[in-house]
């Protein structure tokens, strides 16, 4: 597989003839690298990182950029953007933090993520840890049938047993 898709072959330029920024409030923490650097290698780049025309700095992307150079590649897909530094420093801000907002559907992820679970797939490469995994499978728990997450349980209006009580099973 080329490193970089086909459908962005012609953005690909030198790795080196870009620069990380070094006011990149965002780090990559060596799992972080390794998630980017194992999806990387097993389907390519598919989104172009982001670099400022005028000073070749990163704007967002800084994570991807690193990880390929960890992977000893030559070439990136880039888009290029002409932003004032202002700009720049916003976007890059907000790129970061936009991913921070979302949320995950459980009863989604966790289908998603037992449909591959085939024995084939490689888990790894979904950035989650075997660990992390398992207990969403063990401890998400789907509402009984008929019930929503937004339903409420009534509570019991009187004790059905009482201190006391003899119950006769069988």
């Amino acid at each position: 597989m080329d490193k970089v898709i086909e459908a962005l072959s012609s953005l690909k330029i030198p790795l080196e003839s870009v620069k990380q920024d070094p006011r990149n409030a965002r780090h990559h923490p060596a799992r972080n690298l390794k998630a980017i650097m194992d999806s990387l290698d097993a389907y390519g780049q598919r989104k172009p990182i982001v670099v400022n025309a005028k000073t070749k700095t990163i704007e967002a992307g800084n994570g991807m950029w690193e990880a390929a150079q960890a992977l000893g590649w030559d070439e990136i897909a880039v888009a290029f953007v002409k932003d004032d530094k202002a700009v720049a420093s916003a976007y890059g801000v907000m790129d970061n933090q936009s991913a921070l907002l979302a949320e995950w559907d459980l009863p989604t992820l966790k289908d998603l993520l037992e449909e591959l679970d085939d024995g084939e797939t490689n888990m790894e490469l979904t950035g989650f840890t075997a660990e992390e995994i398992e207990d969403l499978m063990t401890q998400f728990h789907v509402p009984a049938e008929g019930l929503t997450d937004d339903d409420e349980i009534p509570e019991p209006k009187e004790a059905i047993c009482r201190a006391g009580d003899l119950w006769e099973l069988g």
